[in-house]
């Protein structure tokens, strides 16, 4: 191996041949003793050693025990995604590309481990997320996503599936979504997921997800331009990542009741569509002056957000949505953009992200922004009245439908840190950047990411270890 140049790098993998030749090892490096990071560094060094082997037409793949065990599976498992529905039988018999093969079995080597598990569940929660972004369209409507749900959270202990259709969301009262959705012809779905694991049965709810679920976004009137309109397919992402989250925690029964609910529809252009200047009512009771029909996606949070909290009464509740291109230029596709004005809250999802390896970075959530969505005929416009802090001015939006509307701008304004820990405590994941990944590096394949599944998963457990009420 030191004579191919393997030297024990963080990442740096090396096939070399068993003693009798009848096996490929892989070698991963982890780097010196005071490596930090150690579960980042495993789990990349086990998804290269992975792809590796099976470059080598490995079908059997064993890894021995390293120092973070969940880690190591989620690398095993996440880079050997790949996305081939779609592809024929016969194109997928002469595939090149050995990423393409069919993927090989890993196991542990050694005696069984929870945290080994406990990995695989997580990583195949992101790679349903993934599935979910990168089915087309024309497949993955509203309908078929909620029935995708129904299919895979069926039969988990705890679990209750409710999809709901239209005349649920008009008797709800949800004029954003029922708004949005009318330019469509593929009928709108409002997808609820109850999850009862909590020990105690008078435990409230202490986590509420929220997920957009435009199953494809031209931009409506305010049309988007062609370049990148590929990638709409994901911007249900927020939906497929707080579903997919679920059924993991689910599956690995953590001890909390938590409810995960996806507005569903497209946001297309047809002589029923919404229009600019348009005013719809909000559940909320608000009105709301649609300045940019591609400003679709807060529309029908701010619905979901409200219904959530109303119906479920929430310790905490957090959205996730690919919900402003003002957050990729800001952060890029690393960063997930994060607007909370708990602190207490912020701390988890900064210590999930963490241990996850999915960053994120907290952004400003100031009284300032509020000002910038008056409207001269309605409560609220759905974007700022000036070109800046797109991503700023969308949380301001959702914000107001969290706990009383901010319509009245204070004498003095309040940064975030200032507001009391009220709650339901409220935090927005705008994940616009992290949708994608560009290329394939560890066990990051290149299109849709999945991301930030396994963050939402350890922010359900560390809820879970807080006082229940």
């Amino acid at each position: 191996a030191r004579a191919l140049g393997f030297a024990g790098k963080a990442g740096q993998a090396q096939t070399v041949l068993s003693d009798d030749l009848s096996q490929q090892v892989a070698l991963v490096g982890l780097g010196g003793e005071g490596e930090d990071r150690v579960a980042e560094t495993v789990r990349t060094a086990v998804a290269n050693g992975v792809r590796q082997l099976r470059a080598g037409k490995v079908a059997t793949i064993a890894v021995a025990p390293l120092p973070d065990l969940q880690a190591a599976a989620e690398g095993a498992v996440l880079a050997q995604y790949a996305f081939d529905a779609f592809k024929s039988a016969q194109a997928r018999a002469t595939a090149a590309d050995p990423q393409e093969a069919r993927a090989a079995e890993v196991r542990l080597l050694g005696p069984e481990s929870d945290a080994w598990a406990e990995g695989r569940v997580c990583a195949a929660a992101q790679n349903l997320a993934r599935d979910l972004m990168n089915t087309p369209a024309n497949h993955m409507t509203p309908t078929g996503f909620a029935q995708r749900v129904e299919a895979e959270l069926a039969g988990l202990a705890g679990v209750e599936v409710r999809v709901h259709d239209r005349a649920w969301a008009e008797a709800q009262r949800m004029g954003g979504l029922l708004a949005v959705a009318k330019g469509s012809d593929e009928p709108l779905r409002f997808v609820e997921i109850v999850y009862r694991g909590a020990p105690a049965a008078d435990a409230g709810v202490a986590l509420a997800l929220v997920g957009k679920g435009i199953t494809f976004d031209t931009g409506g009137y305010s049309l988007k331009t062609g370049r990148h309109m590929d990638l709409m397919k994901g911007d249900m992402g927020g939906g497929a990542t707080v579903a997919a989250a679920i059924k993991a925690v689910a599956q690995l029964r953590v001890p909390i009741n938590a409810v995960a609910v996806v507005p569903l529809c497209e946001n297309m252009v047809s002589g029923r569509a919404a229009k600019v200047s348009d005013v719809y009512t909000s559940r909320a009771g608000l009105t709301v002056e649609i300045m940019n029909t591609d400003a679709e996606g807060r529309i029908v949070l701010a619905d979901a957000l409200h219904y959530v909290i109303e119906a479920h009464r929430p310790r905490a509740v957090v959205d996730v949505a690919t919900l402003t291109g003002a957050m990729v230029v800001a952060l890029g596709e690393r960063y997930t953009g994060v607007f909370t004005p708990s602190p207490r809250l912020w701390g988890a999802i900064e210590t999930a992200g963490a241990a996850t390896d999915e960053p994120v970075w907290r952004m400003p959530l100031d009284d300032a922004w509020d000002a910038m969505l008056t409207s001269p005929v309605a409560d609220l416009s759905n974007i700022g009245n000036r070109s800046e802090a797109g991503a700023c001015t969308a949380a301001a939006f959702l914000r107001q439908f969290v706990h009383a509307p901010r319509l009245a701008a204070p004498a003095v304004l309040r940064a975030q840190n200032a507001d009391d820990e009220a709650e339901p405590r409220w935090a927005h994941l705008d994940i616009a950047g992290p949708m994608e990944a560009a290329a394939t590096a560890g066990y990051h394949q290149k299109g849709m990411s999945g991301r930030p599944t396994r963050l939402l998963v350890e922010l359900a457990r560390q809820l879970a270890r807080e006082p229940q009420k």
